[in-house]
Order: structure tokens, then C-alpha cells, then sequence
């Protein structure tokens, strides 16, 4: 990766692969995100990538568990809340985050970012069914809201959110940089500050 595109994506010269440059959140959206869960105790990253979503939550929130299945990328999260001087903050978990619920204790938040991608398809291309991303996206909630309601998803920008009509009292926040569609976040619980819709556009 060059290095100038990921300090201009990241913030900092942040350890990535492709998959992760892709998969993480412009510093600035991830900031902005991660405001939302100010005053939290303890807030789980699921499918946390190379750790930047960690690293912003943590400046907000007493505790983060980051959860990847992916030992490569949570090597690079290690390296990343380090160069950030958030180690003493997260607690980085290696597995399925499915399988990690089941024993995981008292969290009051979560923020859950599956892998949309297309498999073996590039990352612009995306699922459109909660179901088909990994970890499958509504089973993910569903053992989510047995410890939390206070939730964040993170959505492609093409998903219909009218299929989300069914899940429980939600805001749906469009998020763009620079008047740029990115993706969606889908708000439950306490993180909720409005009504059903919102925005979020940012200038880099």
C-alpha cells in the first residue's frame, strides 16, 4: 500500500492490506461514528479489520473488544492501536465473533461492520441481504440485542433500507465524505438521536 493514500484515509501510517484499506473507515467518518458512543462503558467492534474503528471508539467509551476472524488482520490491529496509544483501552480477540458471544460478558454498546463484499468479487461489489454477508448480518443482531440494544451496523451504500422495516425502532444515517455516498449506519437503542433518517456528510 502507498503510504501517503493510507495517511490520508487513516489519519496515520497505519498497518493495512488491501482488504483492510478497503474495508476501513476514512478517519474522519470514523470519528464522527464514534462520538455517538460517548459516556459508554464497554463497546464491542465486531469484525474489526485492521482496528480503525477500534481505535476511534476508544476515545470515547471506557473499554472496546475488538473480534476479527482473521489473525492477519488482528495482527495489524495490534500494531494500530499501539502506533495510537490505545493498547491499555482494547482487548483484541482472535475467531468468530458468532461463536465469542456466547461467552462474552457485560458489553452496553456494540458497533458491527460484516463483510458486505461479493465472494471473490472485488470490494465495490456488495451483498444486498443481511443474510448473505459474513458473519450473516440479522442472525448477528439478533445475539447482539441479548446484550445490547445500543447498536451501530454498518451497511453498503446500495442496500435497500427498506428492508430493515421489520427490525426494532432504528435511525438510518447515510453517511458520504465529500458529498460522496459511502455507506449506511443503522442506530438502535440509546445511539438513536433521531427519528428514522439522517445524514452525515463530512469534508475532508
Amino acid at each position: 500500500m502507498i503510504v501517503k493514500s493510507i495517511i490520508e484515509k487513516f489519519g496515520k501510517s497505519y498497518s493495512v492490506d488491501d482488504d483492510t484499506y478497503h474495508m476501513g473507515i476514512h478517519h474522519l467518518l470514523g470519528d464522527a461514528i464514534a462520538r455517538r458512543f460517548i459516556g459508554r462503558k464497554t463497546c464491542l467492534d465486531a469484525c474489526a479489520g485492521a482496528g480503525m474503528m477500534a481505535i476511534h471508539l476508544a476515545k470515547y467509551v471506557g473499554k472496546v473488544i475488538a473480534i476479527d476472524i482473521n489473525p492477519a488482520h488482528l495482527e495489524q490491529a495490534r500494531r494500530n492501536v499501539a502506533t495510537a496509544s490505545v493498547s491499555n483501552k482494547v482487548e483484541l480477540i482472535s475467531g468468530d465473533v458468532m461463536e465469542i458471544l456466547r461467552s462474552l460478558g457485560t458489553i452496553d454498546s456494540a458497533f458491527l461492520d460484516p463483510d458486505w463484499a461479493k465472494e471473490g468479487d472485488d470490494k465495490e461489489n456488495h451483498v444486498l441481504d443481511l443474510s448473505d454477508m459474513v458473519p450473516p448480518a440479522d442472525r448477528l443482531l439478533e445475539k447482539i440485542f441479548r446484550k445490547t440494544e445500543n447498536v451501530c451496523l454498518r451497511l453498503p451504500k446500495s442496500f435497500d433500507i427498506g428492508l430493515l422495516d421489520d427490525l426494532p425502532k432504528h435511525e438510518t444515517e447515510t453517511v458520504y465524505l465529500d458529498g460522496h455516498k459511502k455507506f449506511h449506519c443503522v442506530y438502535f437503542g440509546d445511539l438513536v438521536t433521531n427519528a428514522e433518517m439522517s445524514e452525515l456528510d463530512i469534508s475532508s
